[in-house]
């Protein structure tokens, strides 16, 4: 149970607000890579939801520096923000080296990179929206951090097929360095929502 018997529930909100913003910034990088138009106008939406992201994150900060005691540990709380927000950043960038590089319209590989990306992303805000009533949602909490798991070793090999490919001398030196940082940028991605949910699985087992 949690220390103290304590329950924090804007904390938990605040995290739910946090996961919340990166499934919708999830949501415009996958039409971004289905129908790759209106590029400029879709980035502006990504500076919107990082602000939104940015302005929640400092809520959790100052929450977290002001609250004496917590439902779980501080370390624990503050690794999970820092976390969050990397994966904004991150969603954000893949987009603005689309746009910036002027690369061509994203192939079948980067799409299906994109839709493994998003599921994870919806499952870690699925996952947040359990964690408040941890004692009762820790099997559902679990299952969704183990899909996500399972989803970063599906992302894995997409990676390295994207990769062998890109390096089959089918290509022009350019196109080559233009998709190998994106194709990296999708994949650290997932990996920081990996991170997420091996913190939340941690807090899980932590308090078991």
């Amino acid at each position: 149970m949690w220390p103290f018997g304590s329950k924090d529930y804007k904390l938990f909100d605040l995290f739910g607000a946090s996961a919340n913003v990166v499934v919708r910034a999830g949501a415009i990088i996958k039409d971004v890579v289905e129908n790759y138009d209106n590029l400029d106008e879709r980035m502006n939406q990504l500076t919107k939801l990082e602000d939104e992201g940015d302005q929640i994150i400092e809520a959790l900060v100052q929450k977290l520096n002001q609250s004496f005691i917590l439902p779980f540990d501080r370390e624990d709380a503050y690794a999970l923000v820092q976390k969050l927000d990397s994966i904004l950043d991150y969603i954000a960038g893949i987009v603005d080296r689309i746009v910036l590089y002027k690369a061509a319209q994203p192939n079948q590989v980067v799409s299906n990179m994109v839709e493994v990306l998003q599921k994870a992303i919806i499952l870690q805000e699925r996952a947040f929206t359990y964690f408040s009533d941890f004692e009762h949602k820790r099997k559902q909490i679990m299952e969704c951090c183990d899909q996500i798991s399972n989803l970063e070793k599906q992302q894995d090999m997409l990676y390295r097929q994207a990769m062998a490919d890109l390096f089959q001398g089918k290509y022009d030196a350019m196109t080559v360095i233009k998709w190998k940082e994106i194709y990296e940028h999708i994949e650290t991605t997932l990996d920081r929502c990996e991170d997420v949910s091996n913190l939340i699985r941690g807090i899980c087992i932590k308090y078991s």
